[in-house]
């Protein structure tokens, strides 16, 4: 059985890229929660509390400014949030803060590499320090309280204000080595303020720098993928898509176990440890370029049975790619083949079957919306395969 099977794939790849496509967001069902099927024993306690190890400093903000300079602290922000999300008002208004010693909002930091830490909470604030005091390219506006510094760089400041702002004092929490992996994902999880929270995958980007995150990086930005998949990866959910994707290519749908984001971390460290990526690779393509000839601009949407703009269903996408992936060539060729049958089939299902449709759009991440996307496909595949 042959795994290099392209089907028309130079056809996509000559097609113009279109407009980002939107991620559908999960309408979730105020009646029911991902905890829906569990039973006394699939209780499991994720880490012992013992395993916390968080030490709280007091900083100087010269010793901030000097970490920033030296590189320390990360602000690499490919692994986090836009680092430029705040305007010039609410930056200016920060340093007014620090001019006038009003108490900030505590920093944390993941400390556990003494030369590189990451920022777990703070990125806003800590951007704003850069600009103005290392960058000098932050002017200040709108100032309440001290209006004469308005239109004002760092350089342009009094050594009186200069002094004021190297002396403050910042309140910083650090997760120090040896905390465990699950105790880092709880603490970044729970450690996010302002609005502008990490997501899941922000937070998985964060912690596992290296061969999990350059192969789904890799993938994420193949001219393929952003051809057939042309969603927006500002908070990264080109990524989180093909993490679902390997995940459940990984673990069986069957063996699935919720909470939703704690199986994507679970499978992510697989990933590192995986001796099979090349093989779920082409599987991966594979199943991609057939849903595209299946399923055109409907792509992983329910819009096909519907009138409405498409948009990419992330539960469609997994059990697509996973279902399609693990076909070979002759299997292929016969759905196919009955193209026009199957998507009518198709489009019953999301019409008339209401527990799939559920599976789908509302608690997506129970054990039994898991188990009734999966097998109601696997089920359909099978009638043409």
């Amino acid at each position: 059985m042959s795994n290099k099977y392209t089907p028309k794939l130079g056809n996509i790849m000559t097609e113009n890229t279109p407009e980002y496509i939107e991620i559908e967001e999960d309408v979730k069902d105020k009646d029911a929660d991902e905890s829906d099927d569990w039973s006394p024993g699939d209780i499991e306690i994720p880490y012992d509390p013992k395993d916390i190890d968080i030490v709280s400093e007091q900083n100087s903000l010269s010793t901030i400014i000097d970490m920033i300079e030296d590189n320390v602290i990360d602000l690499n922000t490919e692994f986090q949030r836009n680092g430029e999300l705040w305007t010039k008002q609410t930056m200016s208004r920060l340093i007014e803060s620090i001019l006038l010693r009003l108490p900030l909002p505590a920093f944390y930091f993941d400390a556990s590499d003494d030369d590189r830490w990451l920022i777990v909470d703070g990125l806003q604030r800590i951007t704003t320090f850069k600009k103005f005091i290392v960058d000098k390219t932050l002017v200040l506006k709108n100032l309440q309280v001290l209006a004469d510094l308005n239109g004002k760089k760092y350089d342009q400041l009094d050594k009186y204000f200069k002094r004021k702002m190297a002396r403050y004092q910042l309140t910083t929490y650090l997760i120090k080595p040896g905390t465990p992996q699950k105790v880092k994902y709880d603490i970044f999880s729970r450690i996010n303020t302002g609005g502008l929270v990490l997501t899941h995958q922000e937070i998985r980007h964060a912690l596992n720098q290296g061969k999990p995150i350059n192969y789904l990086k890799r993938l994420s930005q193949d001219e393929r993928f952003k051809t057939i998949v042309n969603v927006n990866d500002k908070r990264m959910q080109d990524q989180e898509l093909i993490l679902r994707y390997l995940a459940f290519s990984m673990i069986d749908y069957t063996e699935y176990k919720a909470p939703f984001h704690s199986f994507l971390d679970t499978a992510i460290d697989k990933v590192e440890q995986s001796e099979v990526l090349e093989q779920l690779e082409q599987n991966f393509w594979r199943a991609l370029t057939t849903c595209h000839e299946l399923f055109g601009k409907h792509i992983f949407s329910q819009s096909i049975a519907r009138r409405t703009k498409p948009k990419i269903n992330g539960t469609l996408f997994e059990i697509w790619t996973v279902h399609i992936g693990k076909l070979n060539v002759q299997e292929i060729e016969r759905l196919l083949s009955a193209k026009e049958d199957f998507i009518k089939d198709f489009k019953k299902i999301l019409q008339h079957d209401k527990a799939f449709s559920k599976s789908i759009t509302t608690s997506t991440a129970t054990k039994t919306a898991v188990t009734t996307r999966f097998k109601t496909i696997e089920n359909l595949l099978r009638t043409y395969i």
